[in-house]
């Protein structure tokens, strides 16, 4: 056990073997309000890290535990004050069952957060970050036996970077319900989480902004609620690929979307279906690739009454489409590069609203 007295540099250089780092009420340690920075790398006896004492702190710089192999338990319960966190990293502590933040009810910033090779984390508990407001890059990677992650208590989150879950090989679900506040997101990456059959985003209201979007290799996906982004105005390149049990993709609630990057549907081999009726505002779209998805029947262009530009334009290996309608596209005016391969049943092509 180490005593916070004894936390100089000649005395931790010295350590090797650490099985309690406990942080009491009985020392001098709970008037701490500020930590700059704090690095746990490679204590492999460590089981336990107990917080309940830091009842004053406010701030955190870099906060960085890693390859703490036995670690547990994390208690965030005593930080009932801090409100801001640096960089966040939480790196290969694969026994790690749960992460619980019930006790950050006064976190409002957090800078980079990092969660990678926790193999044991089983559930992510948000429901206590009620004030976070601000959250920069996010990456969650390789929790391989993490089942839920649950949002519904980040009601006042407004922005986001980079979000990046990839590998979560356990997780179902994915509920935005919780997000009612957020406006703007940077890259969304969602890549190979196997097990993930549904992603709701009926919470989403507020978002107006979002990066690129990659979603990749969700390979049980089976359906992609867009309902709730009434308010979403610009994304920038969109990625659906190899989720080969998606059947459809509905765009009705994207009213207000009016310009994205480049789109990219591929080896969606389920897929029967692209409803483009909803797209009533889009204007430019940057390149449009659709390629290998084979049980592809039916593009509904109907709703593109306002797109004036498109990039380049790949429409290959789709055997089971029949016919491609473009009568609708009258405002269209630039189109870079197209085209048509390996469409085996493709036997209409309507382009006579090209004036």
């Amino acid at each position: 056990m180490l005593n916070p007295e004894m936390m100089d540099a000649s005395v931790m250089a010295a350590v090797r073997s650490v099985r309690l780092l406990c942080f009491s009420n009985d020392a001098d340690i709970n008037c701490l309000r500020r930590v700059d920075g704090s690095w746990l790398r490679a204590c492999a006896n460590l089981t336990a890290l107990d917080c309940t004492g830091l009842t004053q702190l406010a701030t955190v710089g870099d906060y960085w535990m890693a390859g703490c192999t036995s670690l547990t338990a994390l208690d965030c319960e005593g930080p009932k004050q801090l409100r801001t966190v640096g960089h966040h990293w939480l790196s290969g502590c694969t026994s790690l069952t749960s992460l619980h933040c019930t006790g950050l009810t006064q976190l409002a910033t957090v800078g980079n957060y990092w969660l990678h090779h926790c193999t044991g984390l089983t559930a992510l508990d948000c429901t206590g970050l009620t004030q976070l407001a601000t959250v920069g890059n996010y990456w969650l990677h390789h929790c391989t036996g993490l089942t839920a992650l649950d949002c519904t208590g980040l009601t006042q989150l407004a922005t986001v970077g980079d979000y990046w879950l990839c590998d979560c090989t356990s997780l179902t679900s994915l509920e935005c319900a919780g997000l009612t506040k957020l406006a703007i997101l940077g890259d969304y990456w969602l890549r190979d989480c196997t097990s993930l059959t549904s992603l709701c985003c009926t919470g989403l209201m507020q978002l107006v902004d979002v990066g690129d979007y990659w979603l990749h290799d969700c390979t049980r996906l089976t359906a992609l609620d867009c309902t709730g982004l009434t308010q979403l105005a610009t994304v920038g390149d969109y990625w659906l690929c190899g989720c080969t049990s998606l059947t459809a993709l509905d765009c009705t609630g994207l009213t207000q979307l009016v310009t994205v990057g480049k789109c990219w549907l591929g080896v969606c081999t389920s897929l029967t279906a692209l409803d483009c009726t909803g797209l009533t505002q889009l204007v430019a779209v940057g390149g449009f690739w659709l390629q290998g998805c084979t049980g592809l029947t039916a593009v509904n262009c109907s709703g593109l009454t306002r797109l004036a530009t498109v990039g380049n334009y790949w429409l290959q290996g789709c055997s089971s489409l029949t016919a491609l309608d473009c009568t609708r596209l009258t405002k269209l005016a630039a189109v870079g590069c197209s085209w048509l391969g390996h469409c085996t049943s493709l036997t209409a092509l309507d382009c006579t609203s090209y004036t």
